[in-house]
């Protein structure tokens, strides 16, 4: 049998959801966690993911309440999934028991569009040259997600070369580096690898 749910509306601050936030973490999860209301009865937290932006997140919340999760506050004050291929945001909004129904209040509580992200692993190696003012440095890069994420990695990532922490220059990734390559630069200098803020949401260097 499903549940009842109705709508309600309330203004009380001990009927706040606090502290809400969210973070992806490396195995592409997004992780939401919030405080509960300072009113024990507010025991639950509907839960959903749509890749849609609705106007009205709740309206669209109570469409078809049954399909999303509950979250109980006797449990947990976070809510974790894997956020798959498709970027998508994630909708929540408090409840609590009256009668024989499930009253769901709002404003909902709404993340950005969170996106799954590929990883580069980077390993660098520096070696000295003998009798030289120069340095060999070997680098390797490895991609999640096969060929789709060296295509990105080779958009996204930039090596940067620095001396005595002040910028050189920075250079794009070539088909020839792009799973690892070197360069020789000054034994005063370092590289390190950067991405580009355009990507920022789609990569992470681990």
């Amino acid at each position: 049998m499903k549940k009842k749910y109705k709508l309600a509306s309330h203004s009380e601050p001990e009927m706040a959801v606090t502290h809400f936030k969210w973070q992806i973490d490396i195995e592409n999860n997004a992780l939401m966690s919030w405080k509960w209301p300072a009113n024990p009865d507010v025991k639950y937290m509907l839960a959903a993911a749509t890749t849609q932006h609705p106007d009205d997140p709740l309206a669209w919340l109570m469409e078809d309440p049954n399909s999303h999760a509950v979250v109980t506050r006797t449990l947990t004050a976070h809510y974790e999934v894997p956020i798959g291929d498709a970027p998508k945001r994630y909708i929540f909004a408090p409840a609590y028991l009256k009668g024989k129904e499930i009253a769901v209040y709002g404003p909902a509580l709404v993340t950005d569009l969170l996106y799954a992200k590929v990883h580069a692993e980077v390993r660098i190696t520096n070696s000295n040259i003998p009798f030289s003012s120069f340095k060999r440095v070997d680098f390797s890069l490895h991609f999640s997600g096969e060929n789709a994420g060296s295509v990105l990695g080779k958009n996204a990532l930039r090596y940067a070369v620095y001396e005595m922490q002040r910028l050189v220059g920075v250079y794009a990734l070539d088909d020839e580096i792009l799973t690892g390559g070197y360069i020789y630069i000054r034994k005063t200098q370092h590289i390190r690898f950067i991405i580009q803020e355009a990507f920022a949401q789609f990569i992470a260097l681990v």
